[in-house]
C-alpha cells in the first residue's frame, strides 16, 4: 500500500515537471520575440500612422521664396529711336531686372505658361531672365529661390541683356514663402529604403514597419508594398501633396502610406 501511494506521488510531480518546463519554455520563446522583434509589439493606432506621415513630410520638405514679374506689355513693341521710350524687348532674349530682397538663393523661372527659362544671379545681385518665345506668355514671370535649385545652363542670344527699371518696366509681385516635397528627396528615400531600410529607419526615429507608394492622376512612381508581410494588420492613409524639383518643375502627387 505504501509503495502505490510512492508510485502516485512519482507520477503527480512529474505532471508537475512537464507543466512547469513547458511555461518555462513558452515564456522563453516570448521574452526572445520580445528582445528581437519588439516592433511587433508596438500598439498599433492611427497615432503611429501620424507619427510616421509627420516625420517623413518634414523630412522630404523644402521651403523656398517665390515672387512674380510683371513687365509692360509696351517693351515688345517694335524699337524705336525716342530714349524717353522703354527699350524693346525681343521674343526669346534676355533682359535684366534689379535685386530683389528675398530672392538671393539659386534661381528657377517659369512664363505664364509654366515653361521653365533661363535665368541667372549676376555679381551686382541683377537678375537676368530670358523673355518666353509666344507673345501671350512673354508679360508674365514666377521667380522661385532657394539654394536646392539648379541654375540651367546659360542660353541667352543677346550678350548683352536689356536692363530694365523697376515701376517704369516692371513691377513686382508680393514675396512669399512656400514649402513643397523636393522630388529629388523622394528619389533619396525610395533609395535608401531598398539599401538600407533598418538604418533609413533609425536615422529618421520610425518605430513602427512602413511602406509606401507615390503617383500622380495616373502613373506610379514608387512602391515599396512588396516589403509588406502577409496576413498582420496594416494601417494606410493617402495624402496629397506638392512637390518641386531642382529645375522649378512642380506637380501634385499622392502617398499611400502603410504602417504595422
Amino acid at each position: 500500500m505504501r509503495c502505490k501511494f510512492f508510485l502516485k506521488l512519482k507520477k503527480s510531480q512529474s505532471h508537475v515537471e512537464m507543466i512547469v518546463s513547458f511555461v518555462l519554455f513558452v515564456s522563453f520563446v516570448i521574452f526572445l520575440l520580445l528582445v528581437f522583434n519588439p516592433q511587433k509589439y508596438t500598439p498599433l493606432s492611427y497615432g503611429s500612422i501620424d507619427a510616421v506621415q509627420t516625420i517623413l513630410m518634414n523630412n522630404l520638405s523644402v521651403e523656398y521664396n517665390y515672387t512674380s514679374v510683371i513687365l509692360d506689355e509696351k517693351l515688345f513693341e517694335p524699337p524705336v529711336s525716342n530714349p524717353a521710350l522703354p527699350p524693346s524687348i525681343s521674343l526669346g532674349s534676355c533682359f535684366k531686372i534689379d535685386s530683389i530682397a528675398g530672392i538671393n538663393g539659386a534661381l528657377a523661372v517659369k512664363d505664364m505658361n509654366g515653361v521653365i527659362t533661363y535665368s541667372r544671379n549676376e555679381s551686382d545681385g541683377k537678375i537676368v531672365i530670358k523673355s518666353s518665345n509666344s507673345l501671350d506668355s512673354v508679360k508674365f514671370y514666377g521667380i522661385y529661390s532657394s539654394d536646392f535649385f539648379s541654375e540651367l545652363s546659360n542660353s541667352c542670344p543677346n550678350a548683352d541683356p536689356v536692363s530694365l527699371e523697376k515701376f517704369r518696366n516692371y513691377s513686382l509681385g508680393i514675396l512669399s514663402t512656400k514649402s513643397a516635397v523636393l522630388y529629388e528627396n523622394i528619389e533619396e528615400l525610395n533609395k535608401s529604403y531598398y539599401l538600407d531600410y533598418e538604418g533609413l529607419k533609425g536615422s529618421l526615429g520610425i518605430k513602427n514597419d512602413f511602406s509606401f507608394t507615390i503617383r500622380n492622376e495616373t502613373d506610379y512612381f514608387f512602391n515599396t508594398t512588396s516589403k509588406q508581410p502577409q496576413n498582420i494588420n496594416i494601417l494606410s492613409r493617402e495624402i496629397p501633396f506638392g512637390s518641386i524639383n531642382k529645375t522649378g518643375n512642380t506637380q501634385n502627387l499622392f502617398i499611400n502610406l502603410g504602417v504595422w
